[in-house]
C-alpha cells in the first residue's frame, strides 16, 4: 500500500543518512552527502522474457506470455547553478507498450516548457475466434454460415497515444501564464455487437475505434499576500474518422447499422480566487461557465433507406444541433475564531442546461430526443472543536436540492422519474490522540434521500422499478481507525468500515432493496534492524445487494474480496541489496439468483497469486546490476463467456458462429536481468 511505500522510504533514508555518520571515511561521508544535496541522474537498461500465459494479469501492458523485451528506463536532471536553469528528463518502460517519456527545461522564477508522451494500451482478456470479415473497418460482412471454431483469432486491443504541451512565464513576481496543449489518439478493435430483428439471435462485430481527442488550457494566476486569483479558459474536441458501423447480415439481407459517437466539443471559462481577510479567516470563490455542442451531421439522415427495426421519421434531424451550457457558482469560507474551534463553510450552485431541439427521430413506436435539465444547490457547514487531552470532534452538515427535467412525452417514460430531488447528511467524528504511540479516530454517518412524488413510467413497461440514482435511500456508515506505534521498530495501521443502505420499496416493488458494505484492514511495518525490514498487510471486504425482479424473484448479491501481502527487503552486504514480496487476492460473487427456467447460477471465483525476487549487487561507486524474477498465476470458474456446459460461448450458432475463448487457468513467468549507471 502507498503509505506502507513512503514509510519504507523515509525509513530507508533515515538508515542512509545514519550510516554517512557512521563508519565511513570523511571523504566518503562528502562524497555520499554530495549525492544528496545534488541533482543526479541514472539510466537503466536490460533484457527481461515472460513465459506462460497472461491474458489476464496482461490487460494494461500487452504483454500476454512468451515476450522478450527491452528494458529501458531513465531520469535525467541537470542544473546550471549560474542561471537557475533545470533540464529534466524522465522516461519509462521504452522497451514495451506502455512507454511514457517527460521533459522539462526551466529557468526557476522566470521560464519554463515540458513536452510528454505517452502509450496506454487495453487488451481484451480472452481470444475471440470469429468468420466475420471487415472487422476494423466502418463496414462489416457477417458470414452466411460456419462452423463454431473454424474461423480466425482475433484479440481485441485498442491503445492510446498522447503527447502533450506546456509553457509557463512569470510575467512578475506576483503573476504567472501557463498554457498547455495535449492530443491523444485512440486506435483499435472495442467488443461489441447487436440483436437481429430475424429472431432475437446476437451477433458479433467490434467498434472500430479511430478518434483524437484534443484538450487545450490557458490561464493567468495572480499570487498576492492577500489576494489570489486564477482566471482561465479550458477547450476539448473530439474528432472521430468513424461515426457508423455498416453491417451486412445475410438475414434478413438488407445492410445494418449501429452509430458511433459523433464530434463534439466543449468551451470553458472559469475563474477561482482566494481572499485572506484576516490571518485566520479565508474566503474562496469559483466561476465558470461551460459551452458544449454535437453538431456533427447524423450519419444515419443520409442512408437510402432506413435500418431494419428502426422506422425513421421524416421530421428526423440531419443535424443534431445538440447544445448543453453549464454554469456553476461556489464560494467557501474557513476560520478559526479560536485556537480550540475551527470552521469551514461551502455554498455550491450547478445548473445544466440543455438547449438541444426536440425532436421526432423514430415513428412506429414514437422516439423523441430527450433534452435533460439539471439545477442542484448544495451546501456544506464543518466544524471542529479542540477539548482537553487530545481529543478532537469534528461534526458537519450536508444538504443537496436538485431539480431536474422530464421527458414531455409520458409514452416514453420507461423508468419511472422525480422532478426535485433532496439529500441531507449529518456526520460526526471523534479524534484522539490516545498516547504517544497511540491514535484513533471513531466517525459515524447518516444521510437521508427523497424527494418529490415519483411520475410512473409508462403502461407498456414490464416491471417498473425505482431507479437507484434518485430512490428514496436511507445511508448509515461507520468508520474507525488506529495507529500504533508499540515502539521505535513496529507500526501498525486498523481500519474498519460499515455502510449500510436502506432503499425501501416506494411506489413500485421492483428495484434495489438494501445494501451494505464492509471493509476490514490491518497494515504492518517491521523494522528488524538497521538493513532489514518487513511489512504486511491484510484486508476483507464485502458488498451486499438485495434486488427485486418481477412478482416473484429476488437476487441477493454479495461480493467478497480477500487479500495478503508481505514483502522483505534488506541489505545483505554492503554491496548486495535483496528483496522479496508475495501477495495473494480471492474474490468471490454470489448471486443467490434463479431465474424462471433456469438452474441456480453457481458462484465466481477468481484468485490471484504474485511472487516476486530481486537482487542488485553494486559492482562500481556508481553502477548496479539488479535481478529481478516474477511469477504470476490467475484462476477463474468464471461463467461469463460459457454455456451451461462450461462449453465456450458462440454467437448466433444458426451463422455467425464467433466463439470467445477464456482460458481459466493462467501463470506467467518473468526474468529480467538489467544494468543502472549513476551520474
Amino acid at each position: 500500500m502507498k503509505s506502507n511505500e513512503k514509510t519504507f522510504a523515509l525509513a530507508t533514508l533515515m538508515a542512509t543518512l545514519l550510516s554517512i555518520s557512521g563508519a565511513v571515511a570523511a571523504s566518503d561521508e562528502d562524497d555520499e552527502l554530495d549525492l544528496l544535496i545534488s541533482p543526479t541522474s541514472s539510466i537503466t537498461i536490460g533484457v527481461g522474457h515472460w513465459s506462460g500465459e497472461r491474458e489476464q494479469l496482461g490487460v494494461f501492458d500487452d504483454l500476454r506470455g512468451d515476450e522478450t523485451i527491452l528494458l529501458l528506463d531513465g531520469d535525467i536532471r541537470w542544473r546550471d547553478d549560474e542561471t537557475g536553469t533545470w533540464m529534466i528528463g524522465r522516461f519509462r518502460d521504452l522497451g514495451v507498450d506502455t512507454r511514457d517519456v517527460e521533459l522539462r527545461y526551466k529557468r526557476q522564477g522566470d521560464w519554463g516548457v515540458g513536452l510528454d508522451y505517452y502509450q496506454i494500451p487495453r487488451v481484451a482478456p480472452y481470444t475471440v475466434n470469429t468468420g466475420v470479415d471487415g472487422l476494423g473497418s466502418d463496414e462489416v460482412t457477417v458470414p452466411a454460415s460456419i462452423v463454431p471454431g473454424t474461423g480466425r483469432d482475433l484479440d481485441l486491443k485498442t491503445e492510446r497515444r498522447g503527447i502533450a504541451g506546456e509553457f509557463n512565464k512569470h510575467l512578475t513576481p506576483q503573476l504567472n501564464f501557463r498554457a498547455s496543449f495535449k492530443n491523444e489518439e485512440k486506435r483499435g478493435n472495442r467488443h461489441w455487437g447487436y440483436r437481429q430483428s430475424r429472431g432475437g439471435e446476437v451477433v458479433f462485430v467490434t467498434e472500430p475505434i479511430d478518434n483524437t481527442t484534443r484538450q487545450a488550457e490557458a490561464a493567468v494566476d495572480y499570487a498576492g499576500k492577500q489576494f489570489q486569483l486564477t482566471g482561465g479558459y479550458h477547450g476539448s474536441w473530439f474528432d472521430t474518422k468513424n461515426s457508423l458501423l455498416k453491417i451486412n447480415d445475410p438475414s434478413p439481407g438488407s445492410p445494418y447499422y449501429l452509430s458511433m459517437p459523433l464530434d463534439n466539443q466543449a468551451h470553458q471559462f472559469y475563474v477561482n480566487g482566494g481572499y485572506n481577510f484576516t490571518p485566520t479567516m479565508r474566503g474562496t470563490f469559483r466561476v465558470s461557465y461551460t459551452h458544449a455542442t454535437q453538431d456533427e451531421k447524423i450519419p444515419t439522415s443520409s442512408l437510402d433507406g432506413p435500418s431494419p427495426g428502426f422506422p425513421q421519421a421524416a421530421s428526423a434531424p440531419t443535424n443534431l444541433d445538440g447544445e448543453i451550457n453549464t454554469s456553476l457558482v461556489q464560494l467557501g469560507l474557513s476560520a478559526r475564531p479560536t485556537d480550540k474551534l475551527s470552521m469551514i463553510a461551502k455554498l455550491r450552485y450547478h445548473d445544466v442546461d440543455e438547449k438541444t431541439p426536440d425532436w421526432l427521430v423514430s415513428t412506429g413506436t414514437p422516439v423523441h430526443s430527450t433534452p435533460y435539465d439539471y439545477e442542484t444547490l448544495s451546501g456544506k457547514v464543518e466544524g471542529t472543536y479542540r477539548f482537553m487531552d487530545g481529543y478532537r470532534v469534528v461534526a458537519g452538515i450536508d444538504h443537496k436540492t436538485q431539480n431536474r427535467s422530464q421527458p414531455r412525452y409520458e409514452a416514453e417514460h420507461y423508468v419511472p422519474y422525480r422532478d426535485e430531488l433532496n439529500e441531507t447528511t449529518f456526520r460526526v467524528q471523534l479524534r484522539k490522540s490516545l498516547s504517544e504511540t497511540l491514535n484513533g479516530s471513531l466517525a459515524f454517518l447518516h444521510s437521508e434521500r427523497d424527494g418529490s412524488d415519483l411520475t410512473p413510467a409508462a403502461t407498456h413497461v414490464d416491471f417498473p422499478i425505482n431507479p437507484v440514482h434518485i430512490a428514496d435511500r436511507d445511508r448509515n456508515k461507520v468508520r474507525l481507525t488506529l495507529d500504533w506505534v508499540p515502539t521505535n521498530r513496529i507500526g501498525l495501521q486498523f481500519n474498519v468500515e460499515d455502510s449500510r443502505d436502506d432503499y425501501g420499496p416506494g411506489s413500485n416493488n421492483n428495484g434495489l432493496r438494501n445494501g451494505k458494505a464492509r471493509l476490514y484492514s490491518v497494515d504492518a511495518d517491521f523494522v528488524l534492524n538497521e538493513d532489514w525490514r518487513i511489512a504486511a498487510w491484510l484486508s476483507y471486504d464485502e458488498v451486499t445487494s438485495e434486488e427485486r425482479v418481477g412478482s416473484s424473484r429476488t437476487s441477493d448479491l454479495k461480493d467478497v474480496g480477500k487479500s495478503a501481502g508481505l514483502s522483505l527487503d534488506g541489505k545483505a552486504s554492503e554491496k548486495l541489496m535483496l528483496g522479496a514480496d508475495i501477495e495473494w487476492t480471492r474474490v468471490k460473487a454470489t448471486y443467490n439468483d434463479t431465474p424462471s427456467g433456469s438452474p441456480e447460477l453457481p458462484d465466481i471465483r477468481s484468485t490471484t497469486t504474485k511472487l516476486g525476487f530481486f537482487a542488485e549487487y553494486a559492482v562500481q561507486k556508481h553502477a548496479d546490476i539488479r535481478l529481478d524474477v516474477m511469477y504470476q498465476r490467475w484462476r477463474t470458474n468464471d461463467w461469463a463467456w460459457t454455456f451451461s456446459d462450461e462449453s465456450p460461448f458462440v454467437y448466433g450458432v444458426d451463422d455467425d458462429g464467433t466463439s470467445v475463448i477464456q482460458d481459466p487457468n493462467q501463470s506467467g513467468t518473468f526474468v529480467g536481468l538489467s544494468y543502472r549507471y549513476t551520474f
